[in-house]
């Protein structure tokens, strides 16, 4: 459940087999392609999804996400906040994770730890609720537990986006899930992925959380490995352990979800987000 202060330090701990995945997402898709800017942009004549949040001429769309509250103005309001955050982030958000992975000769000698922190203006983004505009009749949804309100922001990317997501199937899956692009114009690229939490505001702030960590990890990353063997005088005192760590630190400016998937068999969420490096 989001809560007032619930992203102010967003901090990740033991994220286990979802954040792993995200790590390895990427690596595995080098021949995914790479979005040309002068490209020709082919827009579906079909509604557009509810959570692609593409730039218009009006501005940017961000979403925000909420558990249903029995007052529903106070629903609206967490939502709007929450969307606020998410304006904040798109101004510079600092990140850095650390994974750590030990496997040792011992059946049960195997750790593995992963910590991860994001940094952003959690003071000041309840300057921004105000500059939010949405029609309530047209831009919120609910969804399962959770209310998912569309705004838009009175701000621009500093580059086109030459991009558009092409859909299929019946459950209208994106192309970029499963071959996801490595740059869109002028922009870094990262996806988020998140496995179903208790609730789905949460399964999606995960993801949301873990696209900035896909996207700082392309850009600074620092991997280091080691080994230890150890032969003692007994037959048996024969130990190895294998050390493998990675490290990543970065900031980022432009940070902004271009579009939000949630898979409706198992309420997965992956995002597709784009930003830049902060100089």
């Amino acid at each position: 459940m989001v809560t007032l202060t619930a992203l102010r330090r967003l901090t990740v701990k033991q994220f286990g087999a979802e954040f792993l995945f995200f790590l390895l997402l990427l690596p595995g898709c080098k021949s995914a392609p790479v979005v040309d800017p002068s490209s020709a942009v082919e827009i579906p004549a079909e509604p557009s999804p509810f959570l692609l949040s593409m730039p218009t001429e009006r501005g940017l769309s961000f979403i925000g996400v909420t558990g249903i509250r029995s007052d529903p103005k106070e629903t609206i309001r967490l939502a709007l906040e929450d969307a606020a955050r998410r304006v904040a982030v798109f101004h510079k958000v600092s990140g850095e994770f650390f994974n750590e992975i030990n496997i040792g000769s011992g059946a049960f000698d195997y750790t593995h730890n992963v910590y991860a922190t994001l940094d952003y203006d959690d003071e000041g983004y309840k300057n921004f609720v105000d500059a939010l505009q949405f029609n309530a009749d047209t831009d919120s949804v609910e969804m399962e537990n959770a209310f998912i309100i569309r705004v838009t922001y009175p701000a621009a990317l500093p580059a086109p986006v030459p991009y558009h997501p092409v859909y299929s199937g019946r459950n209208k899956k994106p192309d970029w899930v499963d071959n996801p692009p490595l740059y869109i114009g002028d922009y870094e690229v990262g996806v988020g992925y998140a496995g179903r939490h208790s609730s789905t505001a949460d399964t999606f702030n995960a993801s949301y959380k873990n696209a900035v960590f896909s996207i700082i990890r392309n850009l600074n990353v620092t991997s280091q490995a080691g080994d230890l063997n150890y032969q003692a005088v007994g037959a048996f005192d024969y130990k190895t352990s294998s050390d493998n760590i990675m490290y990543a630190r970065s900031s980022l400016v432009n940070f902004y979800a271009l579009d939000t998937w949630i898979d409706p068999e198992s309420k997965a969420v992956w995002t597709l987000a784009i930003a830049r490096k902060f100089e």
